[in-house]
C-alpha cells in the first residue's frame, strides 16, 4: 500500500457519528468520500471534512479515490453493500452484524474471495487488548486447559435510548441479538480459540412497548475441545453491570457515583429524534476522559489451574500463588478495525476478523434464536479456529 488508506462511509446515520472523528486519530489513512439517500447529512459531512458525496453506495464505489468502503448503513443492508464494494474491488469494513442471513454471508465470503479484497469485520470488542491478553494467557497454558467461560452484560438498550423500528425489528435486524451479541460472541469465541460446536439458547422479548425488540438473551455454547460458555445479554435497563465491573463504562470512562433512573423511551422514534440524540451521544463520550481499558460488560474465563479476567487498567490472574494484575498500556486513539485494515494492507496479510470469522460469529447468533425457537441444541457447521 503507497500512501494514505483512503475510506469511503456509507451511511451518515448514528452510527457514523462514533466514527467519523477516528479518521484525525489514526495516522496514514483519510475520509475522502461519504454517501447517503439524504442531502442533509451530506452537505453537513462535506463542509465539515471536505469529502466527496454521493447519493449511493455504488455510485460512492466508482470513485478512484476510494480504497476502503466502510459500511455502516442500517443492519439490512450490510450484505448487499458489502457486495457492491467488494465488486468494485474495494476493501471492506463492515459495521456488525455481518448479515442477516447465512446464505448473505456466504455471498459476501464468496465475492470478497473471487474479487481478492480485504474484509474486516467491525465494531467488535475483540480489538480491546484486555481481551486479546486474556486469550494469551489462555493459550500459553500456564494457569492450564481452558475448560468454562462466562459472560454478562445488563445495559439500558432497549427502552434507555431512542430507538428507530429497524432497531428494534428483528425481521429487519434489530433488537440485542443482532446488535449487541456479536459483542460477546466475538469475544467469547476469541477466548475460547473460535470452534464452538453447539449452542442452546433462548429469546426474550418482553417490553410490550417493543413487542418484536429482543430485550435479553441466555446461551450456553460448547467449544470442540469440550470447554462451554455462557452468555448473558439483558438490555432492559433497571441493573446496571458497572456496579460490578468498578463503575467503568464500555468506553473505559467512569460512570457517575450514582446511577438515578434515567429517561425510559416507549415505544420507536422518528430519525431526527434519534440523530440529535446520537449527536449529543457521541460528542459527549468524546468528551469524557477515558481513564482505563474499556469494559463490555463482566468476563471470566477458567482454566483447570486458574481463572483469568479484566481488570480496571489490565487483567487479573487468579492462581496456586494467589491474584497478580498484567497491566496493560493505555488503549490509544482510533478504531481497531480501521487500524487492522491499513495494517493488513501495509503488511500484505490477512485481516483479523474477516469475513469468515463475521460469519461463524453470525452463525452462533442465529443459532440462539433457532434454539430458542425450537426448543433444542443447534450444531454448528460454519466455525473458524482463532489464529493469533
Amino acid at each position: 500500500m503507497a500512501g494514505e488508506l483512503k475510506i469511503g462511509l456509507a451511511g451518515l446515520g448514528s452510527v457514523s457519528r462514533m466514527i467519523l472523528p477516528n479518521f484525525k486519530a489514526v495516522p496514514g489513512v483519510k475520509l475522502t468520500a461519504v454517501a447517503d439517500t439524504r442531502q442533509e447529512p451530506l452537505d453537513q459531512t462535506s463542509a465539515q471534512y471536505g469529502v466527496e458525496t454521493y447519493s449511493s453506495v455504488e455510485a460512492m464505489c466508482e470513485s478512484p479515490n476510494v480504497d476502503v468502503i466502510w459500511v455502516c448503513t442500517p443492519n439490512s443492508f450490510h450484505a448487499e453493500h458489502a457486495i457492491i464494494a467488494a465488486e468494485h474491488g474495494k476493501h471492506v469494513i463492515c459495521e456488525k452484524p455481518m448479515a442477516l442471513t447465512l446464505d448473505e454471508a456466504q455471498e459476501m465470503v464468496d465475492v470478497i474471495d473471487r474479487n481478492g479484497v480485504r474484509y474486516v469485520q467491525g465494531h467488535s470488542k475483540i480489538f480491546d487488548q484486555p481481551i486479546r491478553r486474556m486469550r494469551e494467557v489462555i493459550a500459553s497454558g500456564e494457569i492450564g486447559r481452558l475448560i468454562q467461560l462466562n459472560t454478562w452484560m445488563y445495559k439500558p438498550w432497549l427502552s434507555g435510548a431512542p430507538r428507530l423500528d429497524s432497531e428494534v425489528d428483528f425481521h429487519m435486524g434489530g433488537g440485542v441479538l443482532y446488535r449487541q451479541g456479536p459483542h460477546q460472541t466475538d469475544v467469547i469465541r476469541v477466548l475460547g480459540g473460535g470452534l464452538v460446536k453447539s449452542v442452546r439458547g433462548n429469546v426474550g422479548r418482553w417490553n410490550p412497548d417493543f413487542p418484536l425488540g429482543e430485550g435479553n438473551f441466555t446461551a450456553f455454547l460448547e467449544f470442540e475441545d469440550g470447554a462451554i460458555a455462557t452468555m448473558a445479554f439483558n438490555g432492559y435497563g433497571y441493573f446496571d453491570i458497572t456496579e460490578l465491573v468498578w463503575g467503568i463504562t464500555e468506553g473505559g470512562g467512569m460512570r457517575e457515583d450514582a446511577l438515578p433512573r434515567k429517561e425510559r423511551f416507549g415505544g420507536a422514534v422518528e430519525a431526527d429524534a434519534k440523530y440529535v440524540w446520537a449527536g449529543a451521544r457521541a460528542e459527549a463520550e468524546r468528551s469524557q476522559e477515558r481513564k482505563h481499558q474499556p469494559f463490555f460488560g463482566l468476563t471470566l474465563a477458567s482454566c483447570d489451574r486458574g481463572d483469568v479476567r479484566q481488570s480496571p487498567d489490565g487483567i487479573y490472574v487468579y492462581d496456586g500463588d494467589g491474584k497478580r494484575e498484567i497491566a496493560l498500556e493505555p488503549k490509544g486513539p482510533g478504531r481497531g478495525e480501521l487500524i487492522e485494515m491499513r495494517d493488513a494492507l501495509k503488511e500484505d496479510r490477512p485481516t483479523f476478523a474477516d469475513a469468515r470469522w463475521g460469519m461463524a460469529t453470525l452463525e452462533v447468533i442465529l443459532a440462539i434464536r433457532e434454539s430458542s425457537d425450537a426448543h433444542q441444541e443447534v450444531t454448528l457447521s460454519h466455525q473458524v479456529e482463532f489464529m493469533s
